[in-house]
């Protein structure tokens, strides 16, 4: 019985155990990591690094001479033409041959190579693609999980709002009664709480469409149910802050996964020109046969058909050779696909100096938000703290019949407001530090 019942507890404690980690708080680093495992995205785009890895080996494949062997068996029936000596005959016969061959490319106009570069080329830039993608995948994540912390310290202003104004009105009730407020000021102290409580309920609902951005983005079952850690309540220093953006730009261009994808499709759009170009050149093959039968018209000395093992050595026959095409008017195809790719390339490059160009001023607007976001939360913060005495002040005079309802709610509803920007404040600080963060090469996540 002793041993059921501390069987029963060591069931209890593990089962409670595994209770306890359910719940426990997800950090932004633990949510995005689970988002770059399950993503759908992410996995399409190293699917897609995967068929660009596939389509550079088979370039440096095509390389190699091309080997192909085949064997035909049949009844010949009617006139026929005899294997034994070309003449015509009408009698029915079998036949059967075997063959095999070889070609390669000795030359085509250097197409084969340039082929090759342009594969490689292309698997870089799906290489750079999936890393951009998980980076993009990051910063969404980012974003969504501080929407949700937004969002949820909201509620809990809106909640704490509400609260004062129940207060309020219940306190406006007793105060009627003994005739210090007009009926006039309850109904007003009642329809802010009424606009409490829309705010409370708008809040509640901007929480469900933050978890399922959130949810989304981590491929997470809409069903399970997760809490998130709140961020550090100290305000993050901002020092080492770049004097010149410009040379933040070069250091974080030379590595970004984002640059190099569109640098590489432009050097393989200069490959591809090279590619169309051959077609101005000759092409030389090379090409090697080996063939043999059986026919059942090869009759020996006494008009016996010749045996399978000696006709398939006596029939052998090789061939090698090579084949010269040089090309001269094809309706100016290759023309027209030279001028197209060289525009192509033309547009590769214009889109890689706009994605540059497009950098560098998200770089500058990010650098001034975050400048910008700590001065705004110094000052919210002292706002608050001027707030909080004004508001306690505007609910003594309230209380005693001092002030009106209209001045009173505009204290408390100025309170709320900077309430709010201080938590707005700190929660953009911490995504536009961690953004600089990441210009400067440190991928925040890992």
């Amino acid at each position: 019985m002793k041993t059921k019942n501390r069987l029963f507890l060591i069931l209890v404690i593990v089962f409670l155990g595994f209770r306890v980690d359910a719940q426990k708080n997800w950090t932004l680093n633990e949510c995005i990591k689970f988002a770059i495992e399950n993503n759908l995205q992410l996995n399409d785009a190293a699917l897609s690094e995967q068929i660009a890895g596939q389509s550079y080996q088979k370039s440096i494949w095509n390389l190699l001479p091309g080997i192909s062997a085949g064997s035909d068996a049949g009844m010949n029936y009617g006139r026929s033409v005899d294997p034994k000596n070309n003449g015509i005959i009408n009698t029915s016969f079998f036949n059967n041959s075997y063959y095999i061959g070889a070609s390669v490319d000795i030359f085509r106009g250097f197409m084969l190579q340039n082929q090759i570069r342009y594969q490689k080329f292309m698997k870089d830039a799906a290489e750079n693609n999936r890393v951009n993608a998980t980076d993009d995948l990051a910063f969404e994540v980012m974003n969504a999980f501080y929407n949700v912390v937004y969002q949820e310290e909201f509620l809990k202003i809106a909640n704490e709002q509400k609260a004062i104004s129940e207060l309020n009105v219940k306190k406006t009730e007793v105060l009627v009664s003994t005739g210090l407020k007009s009926q006039a000021e309850l109904l007003e102290v009642k329809a802010n709480y009424e606009k409490d409580e829309l705010t409370c309920i708008q809040a509640t609902n901007n929480i469900e469409s933050a978890w399922i951005r959130l949810k989304k983005a981590m491929n997470l079952p809409p069903y399970q149910q997760i809490k998130l850690e709140s961020p550090n309540e100290n305000p993050i220093a901002i020092d080492e802050m770049p004097s010149d953006i410009s040379e933040l730009f070069k250091e974080h261009s030379s590595r970004s996964p984002y640059i190099k994808m569109y640098e590489n499709e432009w050097k393989a759009s200069l490959k591809n020109v090279n590619i169309q170009k051959s077609g101005f050149f000759p092409s030389i093959n090379l090409q090697a046969s080996y063939n043999t039968g059986f026919y059942e018209t090869i009759k020996d000395s006494s008009n016996q058909t010749v045996a399978f093992n000696r006709q398939i050595k006596n029939n052998q026959s090789q061939f090698i050779g090579a084949s010269l095409s040089i090309p001269i008017f094809s309706r100016n195809a290759v023309r027209f696909g030279v001028r197209q790719s060289k525009l192509m390339s033309e547009q590769a490059e214009t889109k890689l100096n706009q994605t540059k160009q497009n950098l560098l001023y998200e770089m500058e607007q990010n650098y001034n938000d975050l400048t910008a976001a700590w001065k705004e939360l110094q000052q919210a913060r002292n706002q608050l703290e001027a707030d909080k005495l004004a508001f306690q002040a505007a609910q003594k005079k309230f209380d005693q019949g001092m002030t009106n309802a209209i001045e009173f709610y505009t204290v408390k509803n100025r309170l709320a407001s900077t309430t709010s920007q201080v938590l707005h404040s700190k929660l953009t600080l911490e995504i536009k530090k961690r953004t600089l963060d990441f210009y400067k090469g440190t991928r925040f996540w890992e």
